[in-house]
């Protein structure tokens, strides 16, 4: 090389913004352009203890040296990119030319960095549009009508059930996918948009080469060069044969449940408790007189029909329910039918909840039982009537036998005497029915009334005991009293709850063997007051157990004949109990005795 040539050389390398170099057979720096120092901060001094392959990245440092190796042996100029380290250890993308001279290469390399990053960028963008599409079942498409060219996106293939088999893909090929007349269908709807530049939008079946049949919604936009002439036509394709089998399954469900509305007599609504949206049925209108159009879905409607003392109660139930203190909300309701009459309605519902167990839905259910509560109020006033007018006969004959067993029995043979023991008897059990029936009839028709008040349990149960003590006496029973040295109150009616008790003593009286101890014991359990009668006697089979509160069922049916009683005693206990916000219950074994135990509210 002459002088001049390496003084012109020594010139470019020093001017070139380009990263010039000079590279061995060892790929070793000879010479470097002092671009390398502007681009990537490396002195030329330390350049010259490295080789090239040391300032790749590690990703691209075997087909750099593959390329630059087959540069010195055939002498064929390399063209590559790779990125380059800087002196802060951060890479940049270049493009490199390379040729060989001799043993010698010479490299320039081109800095395309923001060129990279930006289609690293748009590459990063076009896969996340890729996996939207994959998401969405959705696939792009475009028609280049100048060229003809027609191209789609990786879920269109998907969506066909196809996989890229040709180079290039046609207009045809896109409608060909589609089903029947279907294909003719799309092809007027594409020739129609670009005509008058209108869009595209329907539903269409496709026929995958797997022969499943599919839903596709087509939809599509022309577009128009600066002139505003149409150049092309882009669209979506997306796939909605789930989306349709749902609906479709949803309407069959909304039919059956339509079906199953006007079947049934019951009133149907639903309480958004989010939104305070309301949806009364056509029958639960029905019920009060109204057509569907005449009550307007608002919780007002309801308010204003029914009564002001059940609208309060429901509001306090409703909202105990809610706050899960009931498994589920149950009532009867009085409405104003829109005739003037009043309509009584069983209310149920059901509380649906979130993942936090809050209350967000109400769905309930409207029963009318007027004519059942019309029955039940015939029923009670025949009762009633039929109690009190064998009362007065009741009454006469008992006077009767009782002043001829007073007065006349010494005047009687033994056999009128037993006659009239017989039926001085009956007449006792002939008045303890009527007394029970009655007791019934005002328990199930909520006229009982209740005196609640203080009751001092030491005296009370004294009083019980000192009452029984005589019939004790005659099955050779004796009784005993135990509260532990306890001044306990409870809040009960003294009269009802004494008739409670009288039921319960007498009973462990009569089922007790001769010579037994009845025990009357009253504690604090759980901030209330438990009286319990525990006797000793034959007890109550298993199978009993559950029944024994039931109206008329005593643990043996001789019992009634051979114990006396109306088989409704236990009931009425019961019944009372539970008026008096108590609970009574029963554990026994058969042949060991039973512990009858009534818990109530303590004062």
């Amino acid at each position: 090389m002459s002088e001049k040539e390496s003084v012109g050389l020594d010139h470019w390398f020093e001017t070139s913004l380009d990263l010039l170099c000079i590279l061995n057979d060892q790929m070793g720096f000879e010479k470097a352009s002092a671009s390398w120092s502007h681009s990537l901060g490396w002195p030329l001094g330390e350049l010259t203890s490295l080789t090239v392959l040391e300032l790749l990245h590690c990703d691209d440092i075997k087909s750099v040296e593959k390329a630059l190796s087959n540069c010195l042996k055939t002498g064929e100029a390399a063209h590559f990119e790779c990125r380059c380290k800087n002196r802060d250890e951060q890479y940049i993308w270049f493009s490199w030319s390379v040729t060989r001279q001799g043993k010698q290469l010479y490299g320039n390399g081109h800095n395309i960095d923001a060129k990279k990053q930006s289609e690293i960028h748009t590459l990063y963008k076009l896969n996340l549009l890729e996996m939207a599409e994959q998401t969405a079942r959705v696939g792009h498409w475009h028609l280049d009508t100048a060229s003809g060219l027609f191209d789609w996106s990786q879920e269109v293939f998907n969506i066909f059930g196809r996989r890229p088999n040709k180079t290039e893909i046609t207009l045809d090929d896109f409608i060909d996918a589609f089903s029947g007349s279907h294909q003719k269908q799309l092809w007027t709807l594409i020739q129609q948009a670009l005509n008058d530049a209108s869009e595209i939008n329907t539903e269409l079946v496709i026929k995958r080469e797997d022969t499943q049949r599919r839903s596709v919604i087509v939809r599509a936009v022309c577009e128009r060069d600066a002139n505003q002439v149409i150049k092309g036509m882009f669209g979506i394709i997306q796939d909605v044969t789930e989306e349709r089998l749902h609906q479709k399954s949803l309407r069959n469900k909304e039919e059956l449940l339509s079906m199953a509305f006007r079947a049934t007599s019951d009133g149907i609504w639903d309480w958004d408790l989010v939104s305070d949206q309301v949806w009364f049925s056509p029958q639960w209108k029905a019920q009060l007189g109204y057509a569907d159009d005449e009550i307007v879905n608002r919780f007002d409607s309801w308010a204003n029909l029914v009564f002001e003392e059940d609208r309060l109660k429901a509001m306090n139930e409703l909202d105990a329910h809610c706050q899960g203190k009931t498994d589920r909300f149950e009532m009867i309701q009085r409405f104003r039918h829109k005739k003037g009459h009043t309509v009584f309605i069983l209310v149920r519902a059901y509380a649906l909840r979130d993942e936090e167990g809050r209350a967000i839905r109400m769905i309930g259910a409207h029963t009318d039982i007027t004519e059942i509560k019309k029955l039940e109020q015939a029923k009670s006033e025949f009762t009633s009537i039929v109690s009190h007018e064998l009362r007065t006969p009741i009454t006469a004959v008992r006077g009767a036998i009782g002043l001829l067993n007073s007065h006349y029995n010494s005047e009687l043979s033994d056999q009128v005497k037993k006659l009239v023991e017989l039926a001085n008897n009956n007449c006792e059990r002939l008045t303890l029915l009527v007394n029970d029936i009655l007791d019934m009839d005002k328990l199930q028709s909520g006229r009982m009334d209740l005196d609640i008040q203080p009751i001092q349990i030491n005296s009370f149960l004294n009083t019980v005991i000192d009452n029984h003590r005589t019939y004790g006496d005659q099955f050779g029973v004796s009784l005993h009293c135990d509260t532990n040295g306890e001044d306990l109150q409870v809040l009960a009616d003294q009269d009802r709850l004494m008739q409670v008790m009288a039921n319960l003593v007498s009973n462990a009286i009569k089922f007790s063997d001769e010579k037994d101890t009845v025990k009357v014991r009253a504690y604090l359990r759980n901030k209330k007051v438990a009286i319990s009668v525990i006797d000793t006697g034959r007890g109550i089979p298993r199978e009993m157990r559950d029944k024994i509160f039931d109206k008329f069922t005593q643990a043996d049916s001789s019992d009634q004949r051979h114990k006396g009683g109306t088989g409704l005693g236990l009931t009425i206990s019961k019944a009372m109990v539970e008026n008096m916000n108590g609970t009574i219950n029963v554990i026994s074994k058969e042949g060991e005795g039973s512990t009858f135990s009534i818990t109530l509210p303590s004062a």
